[in-house]
């Protein structure tokens, strides 16, 4: 099975932004270098995928150029590239706090909107695919590649694909959110052949949608961090050449193994933090990990996690943090000891969001559900910036 190198995965996901909109003559064009025209065969006029997005309620979509799909040449020629591009205009499917869950193609909970704007770009894929399924006879990779928004679209994609087409699949994500809750990351985990999931330590758009989202893969060393720095700054999230640093800079290598590789940190160490020691965070990449291993700690601990789990599959997540709200006051009354974990976490969680001065006195639905409201908020107003620099 064939593997692209990190240097033409990174410029699929860069160039593919080109096809968002026709020229002036109503037609699409793609100018990509001669090293990645040696490997993929890419002709928008028969390869574009059209796909709609904004769509709040159902009240307003907009359709656009989103993803192209690629033979492959030369040594890639058994192999087959999607590769769909990120948001430039549409940013505000993450600005919202509340964010809509629904049931993805593996019968999995999926981030609502991810999956609308999927489901409007699977006619055109599984027609184009077939036809090349029914060239390519015998060993077939297919390999999915995307930035951001398109990280997400294209793990979907991914996903799909090997349920469908039953062939090798390799899933390449550049700055990409969260895709599903744990169900959808254990079986995407599971499904896929190969995932490179890369990262910068600044890019604030991974940290997003906070939890009950999880990363695939979920177990091992799935996460290629490209740099070595701290902090969440929006330019961390460009992808092309100008960027500081974008992923272009930071994947040009030819073999993944040049890159470096770590595990999700906390995934699965319990983490529990006091008041006292809440001055301690900072609006990191870092502590917005711990604090989402906190208070899964905290739900564990309490005997909530499984039921809020449980809970969130079943109805929109518009509901799923007044249940969470309500259910760290009930664990904060259950016990001295809970209510000083709850208090720690929330603290932390203040200081996280750039509201130290803010103390923690009444651990009720309504102080903790600001609270949430404000720590996201945080989060999302530095991921829209982050987004619109592009």
């Amino acid at each position: 099975m064939s593997t692209i190198p990190p240097k033409i995965a990174s410029e699929l996901a860069d160039a593919v932004y080109q096809v968002r909109k026709p020229d002036r003559t109503g037609s699409y064009a793609l100018e990509i270098n001669p090293s990645l025209r040696k490997a993929f065969n890419i002709e928008p006029k028969k390869d574009l995928v059209i796909g709609e997005t904004g769509g709040f309620f159902g009240l307003y979509t907009k359709k656009s150029g989103f993803a192209v799909i690629g033979e492959g040449q030369n040594r890639f020629r058994r192999d087959t590239v999607i590769a769909v591009r990120g948001s430039r205009t549409d940013a505000d499917y993450l600005t919202n706090f509340d964010v809509g869950i629904s049931t993805g193609t593996n019968n999995q909970s999926v981030h609502s909107g991810f999956e609308e704007t999927f489901s409007s770009m699977r006619p055109v894929m599984e027609k184009r695919l077939r036809t090349r399924m029914d060239q390519v006879r015998g060993e077939h990779t297919i390999h999915c590649v995307g930035h951001s928004l398109g990280g997400a679209l294209a793990s979907l994609i991914a996903d799909w694909v090997k349920s469908r087409f039953q062939t090798q699949v390799n899933l390449y994500t550049f700055g990409a959110p969260r895709v599903g809750l744990n169900g959808y990351a254990l079986t995407n985990t599971a499904r896929i052949d190969n995932h490179y999931r890369c990262t910068h330590g600044a890019d604030p758009v991974p940290l997003v949608p906070v939890w009950p989202f999880i990363h695939a893969p979920t177990e091992g060393a799935g996460e290629y961090r490209l740099d070595s720095a701290e902090g969440i700054s929006f330019p961390a999230h460009s992808m092309g050449i100008n960027g500081t640093p974008g992923y272009r800079n930071t994947a040009m290598a030819d073999d993944w193994s040049a890159l470096k590789r770590q595990s999700t940190r906390f995934l699965n160490q319990p983490v529990r933090l006091r008041y006292e020691d809440r001055l301690q965070a900072s609006f990191t990449n870092y502590w917005s990990e711990k604090l989402n291993a906190a208070l899964i700690t905290l739900l564990k601990d309490a005997g909530y996690y499984s039921v809020l789990a449980i809970q969130n599959t079943m109805s929109s997540a518009l509901t799923f943090y007044d249940r969470l709200a309500k259910s760290l006051e009930k664990i904060a009354d259950a016990s001295t000891e809970f209510a000083e974990q709850t208090a720690g976490l929330l603290g932390h969680m203040l200081v996280f969001a750039g509201k130290a001065a803010v103390a923690v006195t009444k651990l009720t639905y309504q102080f903790i559900r600001w609270v949430f409201e404000t720590t996201i908020g945080a989060l999302n107003r530095c991921v829209k910036k982050a987004l619109e620099s592009l």
